[in-house]
């Protein structure tokens, strides 16, 4: 979703959380709790060039009933069509921010929901608005309408040979929708490593699918260490594919076929996000840890190249911040937010961007 703004935000909250296999390692109140830890000095700074940024504490704030659960913050964003957020907790279910980022609002959802391991959600603009959550620890997908009610599941595939033997796992780390429809699913967690695809009709999965694993220690186009992430590029309908430990995106065309990448140096990419900022599409890319295993960053990304790198943990103290887990940017008005979710020990994070530049 294009946005056109001059400032930037980071949103920070923080809480331990225990190590989670796939790493090393009605409405409600809006009562707001603070951050773990201290909050950043005023003039902490961090990134560099056009794209320096400071911590924000009053977009910080969450409702008690997120907060008391933010130590399983594991997922992914998605955006509506009116500027709304949503992003899904396990112990909690979908939750929406509203265009303003200010308001937090849980979306009452089934127990089977609430439970799973809610990684990553996608929108889809049909039948009023759809949520799609993949639940890697209960091993499907989760189909709901905006106010929570179910309206589908994708349970385990059987596209293939891996599939067919059900001794290999199938554990789902994200869903993107194509402009012609189709779903991609990413099974970043399983040792598959595919890149399915489904349908919203049924649902049900179709028989077309592409990846794999990486074979050794470098990079194969086409291949994957960990698919963790799946974004649609709205500039040109293409999908692109964080691939983990090879710290670089893969950006294929709808039939799977490899166009081209992005390195992203030294991090762990885990999703990327898609804005325009000042009349240029910049890409926003949560990284899970950054050289030698140093605490997650944000990296920003403009014509395939890395402009700024930003480190709440090292530049601005924010010591809950080992891991960055995924990042996205919106606007609001005319000002450009990063909003950061991050795992172990836990983490939903805000940054302003430094008027000036």
């Amino acid at each position: 979703m294009p946005f056109r703004a001059a400032a930037l935000f980071l949103l920070v909250f923080c809480a331990p959380l225990a190590a989670h296999e796939g790493h090393d390692h009605a409405e409600h109140s809006t009562d707001a709790k603070a951050p773990a830890g201290a909050a950043p000095p005023a003039d902490a700074i961090t990134g560099s060039g056009a794209f320096r940024f400071r911590y924000n504490a009053e977009l910080s704030k969450l409702p008690k009933e997120i907060t008391e659960h933010i130590e399983k913050a594991h997922g992914g964003f998605a955006k509506g069509p009116a500027g709304e957020v949503y992003f899904g907790l396990k112990n909690v279910g979908p939750v929406r921010i509203s265009p303003d980022l200010r308001t937090k609002t849980v979306i009452p959802s089934s127990e089977g929901v609430r439970t799973g391991g809610l990684h990553n959600t996608t929108y889809v603009d049909r039948d009023g608005g759809l949520l799609v959550l993949p639940d890697n620890e209960h091993a499907e997908i989760h189909i709901l309408t905006v106010k929570g009610e179910e309206a589908g599941r994708l349970g385990r595939p059987d596209v293939n040979e891996y599939y067919e033997d059900e001794s290999h796992p199938y554990r789902p780390t994200d869903v993107e929708v194509a402009g012609n429809g189709t779903l991609y699913v990413c099974d970043g967690y399983s040792p598959g490593k595919y890149v399915l695809t489904a349908s919203l009709e049924g649902p049900s999965y179709g028989s077309f699918w592409f990846g794999g694993p990486v074979p050794g220690k470098g990079r194969t186009p086409g291949k994957f260490s960990t698919n963790h992430g799946v974004t649609l590029d709205p500039q040109d309908g293409t999908l692109v594919i964080a691939d983990r430990e090879r710290q670089w995106t893969q950006r294929f065309d709808l039939a799977g076929k490899f166009i081209d990448s992005v390195d992203v140096g030294d991090a762990d990419p885990c999703d990327v996000d898609f804005v325009e900022w000042k009349g240029e599409q910049l890409m926003v890319v949560g990284c899970l840890r950054s050289a030698g295993k140093q605490p997650g960053v944000v990296k920003i990304v403009k014509e395939g190249e890395v402009v700024a790198t930003l480190r709440p943990k090292q530049d601005l103290g924010i010591a809950e911040f080992d891991h960055i887990h995924n990042a996205a940017g919106v606007v609001v008005d005319g000002k450009l937010y990063v909003l950061c979710y991050g795992w172990n020990p836990g983490c939903y994070a805000v940054l302003e961007h430094v008027a000036g530049d």
